[in-house]
């Protein structure tokens, strides 16, 4: 049996334990910050098991796990707690020696913990640094994750590929450029990287309820080709771009030729069964193998029963690759299919 601590959007980790209660018989969870933060007991699967069959299929509320390898009691002493923090990494070191390793710190809001998240990592990184690991912030081999919890401070060793997300929580965070026109646009961000997808590798993109043009900035900044669809005016940084093309209709509207596109993508805040017929109807303008994401609004009171019902109907005309709630999706879930040929 192995214990790991897990996270989902706020409000969603209900669902996110529900998912991992029908595909796991035997695991215990418990909550530790109501709505987002709970601690998964694996059962009789070996922590390489879970983590192995969650890599394989992965649930779409879980955002983040990382292993339980030592769990004290919460102190709000700043010289116990960095004594804990410290014993940890010590009892890694042949682990850590000659490696990368990057410190994530997180505590839920009814914990006692004594330091902030850079206080956290200050207090373990002399001693990180003392056993022959150089900590990093990014592209690390090893990832040491600290939360706090109201009782007990819980601390993990692993690498970022077993962790589902390499962000501390799995918080994908973007730097905020200057003349960003939407924050819709880390959405299709935070896609491109969850699903390995490389937009960069599409020509001819189609582009659903596309105003103000927060996607389709990301897209034309990738060298594609846009058909922007949207009654609404888009950004004025974008209407002389060369690679672009507004049609100011509704996606209800719009017909195109067989093959048009090797990329859908859709962000429509429509009724997610209505944009599902209109993307359905649009199939045909996709080559065979075409991409999609689409964002699912979860505006009912049966969110996992919605996505089932409407995967239903995606795979009359595509193949689903993956469902997931990213970080910058709320009451909504993103998905990436392809086009059946």
């Amino acid at each position: 049996m192995a214990d790991f601590i897990a996270t989902a959007n706020p409000g969603f980790a209900p669902f996110a334990m529900e998912e991992l209660r029908r595909s796991f018989s035997g695991i215990g969870q418990s909550g530790l910050a109501p709505g987002e933060t709970f601690k998964v007991s694996t059962g009789a699967m070996s922590a390489r098991e879970w983590v192995e069959l969650l890599k394989k299929k992965e649930p779409i509320f879980l955002r983040h796990v990382f292993p339980v390898d030592e769990e004290v009691p919460m102190s709000d002493s700043q010289e116990e707690t960095a004594a804990a923090l410290v014993r940890f990494a010590s009892a890694n070191a042949d682990r850590l020696e000659g490696t990368t390793v990057a410190v994530q710190v997180r505590k839920s809001q009814d914990s006692v913990f004594p330091f902030s998240s850079a206080e956290g990592r200050d207090a373990v990184a002399p001693t990180l640094r003392e056993l022959g690991a150089e900590v990093v912030a990014r592209d690390s081999k090893w990832i040491l994750s600290v939360y706090a919890a109201k009782r007990s401070l819980y601390m993990g060793l692993s690498h970022p590929e077993d962790n589902l997300s390499d962000w501390p929580g799995g918080a994908v965070r973007f730097r905020r450029e200057e003349g960003l026109i939407s924050r819709a646009a880390f959405k299709l961000l935070e896609a491109e990287k969850a699903f390995k997808l490389p937009l960069q590798g599409f020509m001819n993109a189609l582009d659903l309820g596309a105003a103000p043009g927060g996607w389709t900035s990301v897209l034309l900044e990738r060298g594609v080709k846009v058909t922007a669809v949207d009654p609404a005016e888009m950004d004025e940084s974008l209407l002389l771009h060369p690679h672009l093309r507004h049609l100011r209709k509704n996606a209800a509207e719009v017909k195109f030729a067989p093959g048009t596109f090797d990329l859908l993508v859709c962000d429509m805040s429509w009724d997610p069964h209505h944009t599902c017929r209109i993307v359905s109807e649009l199939a045909p303008a996709l080559s065979a193998g075409a991409s999609g994401i689409i964002t699912l609004k979860l505006m009912y009171r049966k969110p996992m029963q919605t996505i089932q019902d409407l995967l239903q109907e995606y795979k009359k005309h595509f193949e689903i690759r993956q469902v997931k709630q990213l970080f910058h999706n709320r009451e909504e879930v993103t998905i990436w299919v392809k086009r059946r040929p």
